[in-house]
């Protein structure tokens, strides 16, 4: 980027300040239970919440400080199971 005024996410120090925001999307709770509780049809909240737990394996995976989205991905985890039993009582 040529104006230094701006963060770049290829030159700030791990942990800078555009770091994270600028190179991954922000998972949390709220979208969750969002997508959990969303009037869409129950496939695709499912699709969508497995999708998000793909993505959060994955930063688990990659990141010496994954264990930090564990919470998160248990929560995601949960969400699908909840979804997946209403669809076997329905």
């Amino acid at each position: 980027m040529t104006d230094e005024n701006k963060s770049s996410p290829l030159h700030s120090p791990v942990g800078g300040e555009a770091d994270v925001e600028a190179t991954a999307e922000t998972i949390t709770p709220k979208e969750i239970t969002a997508i959990t509780i969303s009037d869409k049809p129950i496939s695709s909240r499912k699709e969508a919440l497995r999708d998000m737990i793909t993505e959060l394996e994955a930063r688990v995976d990659a990141s010496d400080r994954g264990s930090d989205l564990e919470p998160l991905l248990e929560e995601a985890r949960n969400a699908l199971q909840i979804l997946e039993e209403k669809r076997d009582e329905a």
